[in-house]
């Protein structure tokens, strides 16, 4: 099976059937929830999550009732782990709204970036997969972020 070239930092590994996948990335954040707790308790605090949460991602939060400090705790971490399994930091390439984490129907965490971000990292939404993982307790939010080549998109470009 002929490669395609690996994107700078990633690395091929085996899976199963034989066949190869690449990631192109791994980020991780931890966020304190105290400490987003007494910014959403100042005199910032629309302004912050204005700047931080898309509109839906908004909504889901008021949903959360008592343990909504959490859930933007947790979408915070996630949103800064996706930009560091990118490789670009959240900035003029991906921006926090560039970025929306909602549940699938089995409430796993999943990640779209808008058109913008994508044509700017300078990959395809056919060709990427991101998986992240979310946990939080009472002090600690935490994510972990995977940035994968689509590893149909590599065979494909083998057999050309």
């Amino acid at each position: 099976m002929t490669r395609p070239p690996a994107k700078a930092g990633g690395f091929w590994f085996p899976v199963e059937g034989g066949e190869e996948a690449l990631i192109i990335g791994i980020g991780h954040d931890l966020v304190e929830i105290e400490r987003l707790h007494r910014i959403l308790q100042g005199p910032i605090a629309d302004r912050f999550e204005a700047r931080v949460l898309t509109a839906a991602e908004r909504e889901r939060a008021d949903a959360r009732g008592g343990r909504r400090e959490e859930y933007i705790a947790g979408r915070f971490a996630a949103k800064e782990a996706i930009v560091k399994a990118l490789g670009c930091g959240i900035g003029r390439t991906v921006g926090f709204l560039d970025i929306e984490i909602l549940p699938d129907g089995a409430g796993k965490p999943v990640c779209r970036l808008t058109e913008g971000a994508w044509r700017r990292l300078g990959l395809s939404p056919e060709e990427t997969v991101l998986h992240l993982s979310i946990t939080h307790e009472r002090s600690l939010a935490s994510a972990y972020a995977i940035v994968e080549q689509d590893r149909s998109f590599h065979v494909n470009l083998a057999r050309k």
